[in-house]
């Protein structure tokens, strides 16, 4: 599951550089021929590069958003929670230990 996932994010990063290269090319096409100024291709440049980071952040949101349901989904214990009993067991373990040694003085 996780392959998949890395293999999509990949394959979508892989798309978003190749966007950009064609946008590019194509300002520049457009500024040696007249159609774009400089400024205006710059901007241009600008929007595709904030819109590219925008959408990277959101497949990665996604990707994490998979993940995290897939996790969910085999019911595996968070870190939290493992820290959580851990904690919890030791606790007992020293009360045992007490009770034992409280148990053997007496």
């Amino acid at each position: 599951m996780i392959d998949t996932v890395k293999n999509l994010l990949l394959a979508s990063i892989g798309a978003a550089v190749l966007t950009k290269d064609k946008a590019m090319s194509f300002m520049e096409q457009s500024v040696a021929q007249g159609k774009l100024s400089a400024e205006e291709a710059e901007k241009l440049a600008d929007e595709v590069v904030a819109e590219s980071k925008r959408q990277a952040k959101a497949w990665g949101d996604k990707a994490s958003e998979a993940a995290d349901n897939a996790v969910s989904a085999l019911n595996l214990a968070k870190r939290e929670e493992l820290a959580a009993l851990e904690k919890r067991v030791a606790q007992l373990e020293a009360e045992v230990k007490d009770l034992k040694g409280g148990g053997e003085k007496g």
